[in-house]
């Protein structure tokens, strides 16, 4: 015998479909991919043996002073020279970011040694505006040695330059917890993130990495497979994904 569902509940779904379909469509609209140079850092080519590893990374600049010949950051692979306690292999392709001076044969670096990049978020200036957007950024990092902080910082200008005055207030990860006891060899990877309020009108952030040596003369910090987005406040979404439910009811 053939039976019917009621005309309640064909109605009940009816409205319930289109209406969650809106909201997960407005949520996937709203969000804004950070436009990260060179995230994972696979765009240089270290070498292939001993301490050949690219100073610096492209996209990215480093900014701690240091003295003549000093390497404060290097794009390394697996194979180089790197202590005993540093990964060995990336997260995430081949390539990731090292503030181990050895594996570019230097005699020293800077302390604290910091490298930057600025994102422009122009783009999302209508998602920005609203003062209510947050940022979030993940990324992949190894440190087994307690003298060697590791932090990244998030900060926002009112232009795309990023020659303003800082706006509103930065964000940091503080020293980031190690990924494993004290001396454990080839540390693993652990994924971290940050997160917090993107000021209203600011249309650049820069993502600063930091290396904090409180003893020795190698940073044994380690990054990599860096992604982000900026994202409204839920209630942000749901109302719109709510406006575009209205708009679906209307037409049918």
């Amino acid at each position: 015998m053939k039976k019917h569902l009621p005309k309640s509940f064909l109605q009940s779904t009816a409205v319930a479909t289109p209406c969650l379909l809106a909201v997960v469509l407005a949520s996937n609209a709203s969000a804004a991919s950070l436009l990260i140079v060179n995230p994972s850092f696979e765009a240089d080519t270290p070498g292939s043996s001993g301490a050949s590893a690219v100073l610096g990374a492209s996209g990215w600049t480093i900014t701690s002073a240091g003295t003549s010949g000093n390497g404060d950051w290097f794009t390394t692979t697996a194979g180089l020279t790197h202590s005993s306690i540093d990964p060995d292999a990336a997260a995430e392709g081949s390539n990731w970011l090292s503030g181990n001076r050895l594996a570019g044969g230097f005699g020293s670096t800077s302390d604290p040694a910091t490298i930057v990049q600025l994102v422009d978020i122009s783009a999302d200036s209508s998602l920005v505006d609203l003062g209510t957007a947050t940022v979030n950024l993940d990324f992949m990092f190894s440190d087994s040695d307690p003298a060697d902080l590791g932090l990244v910082n998030i900060t926002f200008y009112s232009d795309i330059a990023g020659t303003s005055e800082l706006l509103g207030t930065s964000l940091t990860t503080g020293v980031i917890t190690p990924t494993a006891a004290d001396g454990t060899g080839n540390a693993p990877w652990a994924a971290r993130s940050l997160s917090g309020a993107v000021p209203a009108s600011a249309r650049s952030l820069q993502i600063e990495i930091v290396n904090d040596r409180t003893s020795g003369s190698a940073g044994n910090t380690h990054f990599d497979a860096f992604t982000g987005s900026i994202i409204p406040e839920p209630s942000v979404a749901l109302l719109g994904g709510l406006g575009l439910f209205s708009l679906l009811r209307r037409k049918r």
